[in-house]
């Protein structure tokens, strides 16, 4: 797993954000004939706000949702959450990989802002290319 946090002021404004990227996680086939694109729509039918995308000629499911503040569920902040989960291109077993992306939501803050950390997030993740060494 690795971390993405901001350490520098954009503005004079620290970002209240950050990127998680996970390690690869195995997820075995709906049916043993299907492949990944039908892992990703099973999860698309059970996730609210998700929808299919394209990452590197590779099918993506990306959601987005506002995670409400719950201290009895220890969520202290309310945040803003988007989300890509993506197979590895012919691994076997079938593994993906997921980037999560959090914003922090200040009290009374314009949403437009965090629509904007979110898009931003969105071009980054347009720029997602696969590497093989």
């Amino acid at each position: 797993m690795t971390l993405y946090l901001p350490t520098e002021r954009l503005h004079g404004v620290a970002l209240p954000v950050s990127i998680i990227a996970s390690e690869p996680i195995e997820i075995p086939r709906v049916r043993p004939d299907s492949g990944p694109e039908a892992v990703l729509l099973a999860l698309a039918s059970e996730t609210s706000g998700a929808e299919m995308r394209e990452l590197d000629d590779t099918a993506a499911l990306r959601s987005e949702r506002d995670v409400p503040a719950d201290a009895a569920q220890g969520i202290d902040v309310a945040h803003r959450q988007a989300e890509y989960f993506v197979p590895i291109p012919d691994s076997t077993p079938d593994q993906y990989l997921t980037f999560s992306f959090s914003a922090l939501i200040a009290p009374g803050s314009d949403p437009a802002f965090y629509d904007t950390l979110v898009e931003l997030f969105d071009a980054v993740m347009g720029t997602f290319r696969w590497s093989y060494a």
